[in-house]
């Protein structure tokens, strides 16, 4: 008698190896989803960045403050109100504080 991972017969081998390998597949297939949806992520976000950018070029020119808490605060309540309850409204908030904060920091450094 074989004895693999607790598994006697070969068919019940077979069978777990063949539940493996398709348990592996689907992780794959939503690992390269994973990647794709961060690719888009990313490119959104330094669209967003370069936006921000062109904000704070403006408001430079005008005089206006760079800093507008309030409209940080309606953007991430408006957010957590859009996400209907799929997300914490602590991780949308931690998420776009640091996109807010990448973007400023960005912006600072196109600045100087």
């Amino acid at each position: 008698m074989i004895y693999v991972l607790g598994i006697e017969n070969e068919s019940r081998q077979e069978s777990f190896w063949s539940i493996l390998a398709s348990m592996k597949e689907k992780i794959s297939e939503h690992r390269k989803n994973i990647d794709d949806l961060d690719l888009k992520i990313l490119k959104l976000i330094q669209d967003r960045i370069d936006h921000a950018i062109v904000i704070r070029g403006l408001k430079t020119e005008q005089g206006i403050p760079l800093f507008t808490p309030e409209r940080e605060k309606e953007l991430i309540d408006r957010l957590i109100d859009k996400s209907g309850g799929r997300l914490p409204s602590e991780v949308i908030e931690d998420i776009w504080a640091t996109i807010i904060k990448g973007g400023k920091r960005i912006g600072e450094s196109k600045q100087s």
